[in-house]
């Protein structure tokens, strides 16, 4: 016991050491992380990472190269940071140029499955290709599409299947081929 005791104020001791430095290098190394990292919170955040560790080791701590110390730290502190941001900046931009390929590709396919849409519509009969505009393409209900053309609610839903199956057919059957 007489030992834990004598231990004791030495650990007091650092601990006091501690919060004085904390004082007095807070502010300095603040400034010097800003400097490299514009970014306050993210500089409050590897200081506070930076105490943190050196706190952990309180046992070692020692005043006289503790700025030193700090100082090293906070520096690859900051610098870890700057990697991988720079490392997640070229990702995010590898990834953005990957995404507008593939939207650019996509579209390209969609204008394409659009135009032979659109001739297969031409190329139905009469009837079927007039339905199928006004529903599709003019965006009209059943109902308004049944008074123009004169025929039943049911007339257009017929005619309206019928135009799908024709497209369903000839897509069907090309995406079998390629595969």
């Amino acid at each position: 016991m007489a030992r834990e005791k004598s231990e004791m104020p030495a650990d007091d001791s650092r601990k006091r050491d501690f919060e004085v430095f904390f004082r007095e290098s807070y502010s300095r190394l603040y400034y010097y992380a800003l400097h490299l990292i514009p970014d306050p919170e993210l500089c409050k955040d590897i200081l506070g990472e930076s105490y943190f560790y050196l706190w952990q080791h309180i046992p070692d701590f020692r005043p006289d190269t503790a700025l030193t110390y700090m100082y090293t730290h906070v520096h690859n502190l900051c610098i870890d940071h700057i990697r991988r941001a720079k490392r997640q900046a070229v990702h995010t931009a590898s990834y953005l140029h990957m995404l507008q390929e593939w939207n650019a590709d996509e579209h390209r396919e969609s204008e394409r499955r659009i135009t032979i849409i659109m001739e297969l519509i031409d190329h139905m009969p009469p009837m079927t290709r007039t339905v199928m505009e006004k529903c599709y393409i003019e965006k009209k209900l059943y109902r308004e599409v049944a008074q123009e053309v004169n025929l039943t609610e049911s007339g257009v839903r017929k005619h309206v299947m019928k135009g799908l199956d024709i497209i369903r057919r000839f897509f069907s059957v090309k995406y079998k081929k390629r595969q």
